[in-house]
């Protein structure tokens, strides 16, 4: 018992006293508030491109899924789609070969486009179970993040004058930013504008956030609310906006395409904000939640840090462990980090089973109870109490 309560005071103290705190969030924190995760994801874009897509549409989507792993969802199918699109575009007949068959460019990008706009509408109105959200009766509840943001800040009442909070996300949702904006914190996103803005990256990012309500929000994977318009570039605009080129042109990326993406606008701003914080020189700590550490590439931006001489990131990681018959304690990822001999000691994962620090054998309370820590409505109650 005496381990796990030095364990939790020495969290505690790392999540208070850092001049700049960063919160990495992942799909997990949207679950309770009716948006779906990857797989239900999927499962709901191939019933919307059955019941509305074209027969072109269909053909390539039963097509991709034949072609592609058993466990493919559908992130993967929008990363084969890109791929096959970038060979049709090189090629003499632009056209891609797919489960034997070709497709045309105009074909291929239709149907990214339509499996991009299921996604938009998934995420926009909300899908859980048998229930799913319209524009007209939308059942996305926002009161989990509101608890959040509510508890974030309560905790640190006396600290915000002299600490930096910044937000990274790879959802696609907006419930995050709402949430701020409803709780009465400035957000600054990389836009400039009001309702409707315009991709503005290098002035929003370069402001000094001398205000202690104001947060940089940084958005890894895009945003249900950008678009890429023809002529005016990229915009957050409300949904159902009719003047631009292509409303259903959402800036959304999958996975396997996102190194890519990453060195090209508007990607290469954001994940430089990611590189830039977690390089601080001065006590900083990320801290993450609902994230799985599925995305190689932002793994590899956190290790980085971590390797860097005099970086003094601690990464504090609320999550579920993920056992297998592999020996995998948690996930792939955090067990080797935790074994590191060179920053073992700055990872924390707050699991079901227990509190892990330099190793992957958790240290626990003495009532040995599963908990509930690593849920996005666990952490909450962790913020707001101070006990597990």
């Amino acid at each position: 018992m005496d381990d796990f309560d030095d364990q939790l005071e020495n969290l505690k103290q790392h999540i208070l006293d850092a001049g700049q705190q960063n919160w990495l969030f992942g799909a997990g924190i949207s679950f309770d508030a009716k948006i779906p995760l990857m797989y239900p994801l999927t499962e709901r874009v191939e019933i919307i491109i059955d019941k509305n897509g074209s027969d072109s549409d269909k053909l390539i989507l039963s097509a991709l899924k034949k072609e592609l792993e058993s466990d493919s969802h559908i992130e993967h199918y929008l990363s084969h789609l890109g791929d096959l699109i970038a060979i049709a575009e090189r090629s003499k007949e632009k056209s891609a070969s797919l489960d034997g068959e070709k497709h045309s460019i105009e074909n291929l990008k239709a149907s990214y486009t339509a499996i991009i706009k299921a996604i938009g509408e998934t995420v926009r109105y909300g899908f859980k179970d048998d229930e799913v959200g319209t524009a007209e009766n939308p059942i996305v509840e926002i009161e989990h993040h509101l608890s959040f943001v509510d508890a974030l800040f309560s905790n640190r009442a006396n600290l915000e004058n002299r600490s930096k909070i910044t937000f990274f996300t790879t959802n696609y949702d907006t419930l995050l930013e709402d949430a701020l904006a409803l709780c009465k914190k400035q957000v600054v996103d990389g836009f400039s504008g009001g309702a409707v803005g315009f991709w503005n990256p290098t002035k929003e990012y370069s402001q000094s956030v001398n205000d202690s309500d104001m947060h940089f929000l940084y958005k890894l994977h895009g945003s249900v609310d950008w678009h890429r318009d023809e002529k005016k570039g990229l915009v957050r605009a409300r949904y159902g906006s009719k003047y631009l080129s292509d409303p259903s042109n959402i800036m959304i990326y999958p996975q396997a395409t996102k190194y890519v993406e990453t060195h090209k606008a508007p990607f290469a701003s954001l994940f430089m904000g990611l590189r830039s914080t977690l390089n601080a020189r001065s006590q900083n700590v990320l801290i993450t939640c609902g994230y799985s550490f599925g995305d190689n590439h932002i793994n590899a931006e956190i290790e980085s840090c971590l390797t860097t001489i005099k970086n003094n990131t601690t990464v504090i990681v609320f999550i579920n462990e993920c056992p297998n018959d592999n020996g995998v304690v948690i996930n792939p990822t955090l067990d080797k980090w935790l074994q590191n001999p060179e920053f073992g000691k700055r990872i924390f994962v707050a699991g079901k089973k227990g509190l892990y620090n330099n190793s992957i054998i958790p240290s626990v309370p003495e009532e040995e109870a599963e908990l509930n820590w690593w849920s996005f409505s666990g952490l909450t109650q962790f913020l707001k109490s101070g006990e597990v």
